[in-house]
């Protein structure tokens, strides 16, 4: 599909699972995705490539506020993880989170389809931060944008588990796309097995160790503003 088809695209039309490459390709069409292009980097453009949120560098990014910003395609991806859980016999729970701030749009939307209550954190001061009560003793699906080492999961089970330790938290960790190769997670001693519906692989590696760096390849945090988005994604095309 070109990008006027995916942004008039009816979500209900599609009645299958979407295979990871169609995912990948769907948030690339909507310029959410970015990789690095070791060819043009062949050829004396080396660009520049991505800083993660750990500080290590990576030759691919994944930004859900653009891919999410479409009402058609949010839905869309809410629908595929609740159809990969289905397909892992997972059982619905009385509350979704969406794990800020990639996730909060995707865990709506999860909730109005599973007619369940949505519960929202916020980041204050860069903490994950349960802000709605939670009935004794429910049970609570946390979703998220991309895996990468489940940090942010792990902060927001924490959080959760601190505020209400009576608190059921299904045993998935769903995400859009697993870029880091994760079958599983454990958080206090629980196990949650990541369930993407894209799984992805892509590179990341210690500063001191980059192979980009390495062919002259500058290092940005992509999400730290718009124009740094356009520039990683430019940064390698013909002038």
């Amino acid at each position: 599909m070109n990008v006027e088809q995916l942004l008039t695209l009816d979500p209900k039309s599609i009645t299958r699972r979407l295979s990871g490459e169609e995912i990948v390709h769907i948030a690339k069409s909507l310029a959410a995705f970015w990789s690095y292009d070791y060819e043009a980097a062949d050829n004396g453009r080396s660009g520049m490539h991505a800083i993660l949120k750990s500080g290590r560098h990576s030759d691919g990014f994944f930004v859900s506020k653009i891919l999410l910003s479409h009402e058609n395609i949010a839905h869309l991806m809410a629908q595929q993880i609740i159809d990969v859980l289905m397909g892992h016999g997972a059982c619905w729970a009385d509350y979704v989170i969406g794990i800020p701030d990639g996730a909060t749009i995707l865990g709506a939307h999860m909730a109005e389809i599973l007619r369940v209550k949505v519960l929202h954190m916020h980041k204050v001061e860069g903490k994950v931060v349960l802000v709605d009560p939670v009935v004794e003793g429910a049970s609570v699906l946390f979703v998220e944008d991309v895996c990468t080492r489940g940090s942010a999961f792990t902060e927001a089970v924490i959080e959760l588990h601190t505020k209400y330790p009576e608190a059921l938290i299904l045993p998935f960790y769903p995400v859009i796309i697993n870029r880091g190769g994760l079958e599983s997670i454990n958080v206090a001693n629980e196990v949650y097995r990541v369930v993407p519906i894209a799984d992805f692989r892509i590179n990341d590696f210690e500063p001191e160790e980059c192979p980009l760096c390495a062919r002259g390849s500058l290092a940005i945090k992509p999400k730290l503003s718009e124009a740094n988005w356009e520039a990683i994604t430019n940064s390698q095309k013909v002038r």
